[in-house]
């Protein structure tokens, strides 16, 4: 693999495939990982201009799903499963759009914490420091401690503000419903996510919702929670590929 992913397990079995909130990068699916390792061969985005990827961050989602995409060189007789919270649930969903195009299904679509793509976010990529860190903490994004070290958050702000740009920027040109079988996770919270959740309708066929204790960020608070219900899905998955 090249910077743009980390594997976190070397298996025959379902690929899971995470990508990462504003901000965030492979390492922010250790914990979730600690919970699944043997049962999933886990691979983790790490976007350009995050961890230990060097290479320029990018402000275009659909320039970072093509570059993943190029990158996976996923096909039909591999069975993979998507999973991607905030951000990365508008990469995996898109992802999948281009992947299904194509004739590539995977077994499931995991969309974590984020509004469907209609839905209009408020812009905030554009605020000073104080006032843009003050949002992302807010959404837990962020302890508190960490955003008090101003030599640590003059790293981290540039890669959060290019992932702002790149949501906030993006413009839905394919309508089309997923066919894969698409799961929808929110924190109970999370007042946005959850009050915008069924939007998701119009984007899948008969979509699951799941719902955590906890606000957006969830997958770090509920992170046990979380990796049970992926479990049960990859499970599913399995099941229904014997019965095939």
């Amino acid at each position: 693999m090249s910077q743009l992913f980390r594997s976190f397990d070397t298996s025959e079995k379902t690929q899971l495939i995470c990508f990462p909130f504003a901000g965030g990068y492979s390492a922010s699916f250790r914990p979730l990982h600690a919970y699944l390792q043997g049962e999933c061969e886990m691979l983790a985005a790490e976007p350009p201009g995050h961890g230990t990827n060097q290479t320029s961050a990018i402000e275009d989602l659909e320039e970072l799903v093509r570059l993943y995409k190029q990158e996976l060189n996923l096909r039909p007789d591999r069975p993979f499963v998507l999973f991607g919270h905030s951000m990365g649930g508008m990469i995996a969903f898109r992802l999948a759009q281009k992947l299904e195009r194509e004739g590539i299904f995977p077994q499931a679509v995991i969309i974590s914490a984020i509004q469907p793509p209609n839905v209009k976010r408020k812009k905030v990529s554009h605020l000073e420091d104080e006032a843009f860190l003050e949002h992302i903490m807010e959404l837990g994004g962020m302890p508190a401690e960490l955003a008090e070290n101003k030599e640590v958050m003059s790293f981290f702000l540039p890669s959060f503000r290019s992932d702002y740009r790149a949501l906030e920027r993006f413009e839905p040109r394919d309508l089309g419903q997923l066919q894969s079988p698409v799961h929808i996770f929110n924190g109970r919270k999370d007042e946005k996510c959850m009050r915008d959740a069924r939007g998701w309708d119009q984007w899948a066929q008969n979509p699951a919702y799941h719902e955590f204790d906890g606000g957006h960020m969830f997958l770090l608070s509920e992170t046990e929670k979380v990796a049970e219900e992926i479990f049960s899905i990859l499970n599913h998955c399995k099941s229904a590929v014997s019965h095939k």
